[in-house]
């Protein structure tokens, strides 16, 4: 059998294909009229966040780690069967009813009265009833097995990746219910949010009043322990020298701590300086120095091998010019680690000047008598628990704050809408569907009537 043998089969049975499609046009057309239109049903919102929020967001996508991890959690959260399951009860979704219009079953929503006399069975039942001449079917699913459905229609995903917006959509055939479940699936999770910001909120201030009443009570015997005790031992007010010692220790340390990074950044610059260089081309230097020689030598070093980077673009290393550059910066180097080294030692002596006041002016505060110390650290015990009370009253005052807000945790960009656009079914698609299907049955029995005569 060739290609002719079957064009001349066709040709020559071409009525049956004429029939074949025919038949199945008007097939189609009768599944197409018995069809129940689906259309998509969707809604868009936008979380809420603090410019903190986005801040550890863009540190995250800097990373390399999600950015956008809250809004996943979002949808986590819209998808959870809690809330589903409030849906489904509050809207009784686990009845559908549809009314008899000529071929097609057509969705009745909100669910009528006389649909509830029919109880949830352990599986799906199907009833009809008749009511004023209207013939009804009433659908009745089991609530797990409707939360279930209802989770696998409903779509949600984020706009991009790195927004903050998320759509819900659903494909349906009951458009008018789809735009009430989401509708209500929205409120019910900003709800939810908005009671569990509260209840965070008033743990929180417990916490904080319970914190609050503690550190009260222990100041206000601080204080009067210390007071009991300055009168007792008749402390002199040694406040004045105490601070000053105290002083003078930490602006040696601060200072201490200037030369102790000032070395960290010699040290590096050193070892930049001993590193070889790469195909024998001169490498930036980087060292941070607020002033001085030694930052004007690097960043006169950082301009030459610039230069020497602009010129390789227009000629080679032979050039004298780029040679010039070479003798320069070899120079340069040289004279960069003698600084360094100058440097180093400078630094490191004045370190060891630093270490000897800071020994100093320890020794004289350790002389106080032993009662003065004790009072000093009692009143700087004191002052610590003060800064604690502060800080709470000014945290109790935010979390007040939080529990008097009303803002919820997404806003609703777009309600609940069915789109104008029928999805389902699809008038040219059907149409050319059935064409094929009448081109390809009598293409069928002619193959399985020659597979017949074979086998025979």
């Amino acid at each position: 059998m060739n290609i002719r043998e079957i064009i001349r089969w066709c040709w020559t049975n071409r009525l049956w294909f004429v029939v074949s499609v025919v038949l199945c046009i008007i097939v189609g057309a009768f599944s197409f009229a018995a069809s129940t239109p689906k259309r998509k049903v969707s809604a868009a919102i936008m979380l809420r966040t603090t410019d903190r929020d986005s801040q550890q967001g863009q540190m995250m996508k800097i990373m390399g780690e999600n950015a956008n991890k809250q809004a996943l959690d979002e949808v986590r959260a819209l998808t959870s069967r809690d809330l589903m399951r409030q849906v489904v009860d509050s809207l009784h979704l686990n009845y559908i009813v549809e009314e008899r219009h000529h071929l097609k079953w057509v969705p009745v929503y909100p669910t009528p009265e006389f649909a509830f006399q029919y109880e949830p069975q352990v599986k799906k039942k199907v009833y009809k009833q008749t009511m004023d001449d209207t013939k009804y079917r009433i659908t009745v699913f089991p609530q797990e097995v409707m939360i279930d459905l209802m989770l696998r229609q409903l779509k949600v995903e984020r706009l991009s990746r790195e927004s903050q917006v998320i759509t819900l959509s659903i494909i349906t055939k009951n458009p008018h219910q789809s735009e009430a479940m989401i509708d209500l699936l929205l409120s019910l999770y900003n709800e939810a949010s908005l009671k569990d910001k509260s209840a965070i909120a008033m743990q929180t201030q417990a916490f904080l009043d319970e914190r609050l009443s503690i550190l009260r009570d222990e100041l206000n015997e601080a204080e009067s322990t210390m007071e009991i005790y300055k009168s007792t031992y008749q402390i002199t007010n040694i406040d004045q020298t105490a601070s000053e010692y105290q002083s003078q220790i930490e602006n040696y340390q601060q200072q201490l701590a200037d030369i102790n990074l000032t070395l960290r950044v010699l040290d590096d610059l050193d070892t930049q300086l001993q590193t070889p260089y790469i195909n024998n081309s001169p490498r930036a230097l980087y060292a941070d120095f607020k002033s001085g020689n030694l930052n004007t030598m690097v960043n006169e070093y950082n301009r030459n091998v610039d230069k020497r980077i602009q010129l390789l673009e227009s000629t080679t290393e032979s050039n004298p010019l780029v040679q010039t550059l070479d003798n320069s910066l070899t120079i340069q180097r040289t004279h960069i680690t003698t600084g360094v080294q100058e440097a180093r030692t400078a630094a490191q002596t004045r370190k060891k000047h630093l270490t000897e006041q800071i020994n100093i002016y320890a020794s004289r505060l350790a002389q106080l008598p032993e009662q003065e110390r004790t009072y000093l650290e009692m009143k700087r015990n004191t002052q610590t628990k003060e800064e604690q009370y502060l800080y709470l009253i000014e945290k109790s005052e935010e979390n007040n704050l939080v529990l008097a807000s009303s803002a919820i945790s997404a806003k609703v960009l777009e309600s609940a809408q069915m789109s104008a656009d029928i999805v389902s079914p699809n008038l040219i698609r059907t149409g050319l569907a059935s064409v094929l299907i009448g081109l390809l049955l009598p293409l069928l029995f002619f193959f399985f009537r020659i597979f017949r005569e074979e086998m025979l």
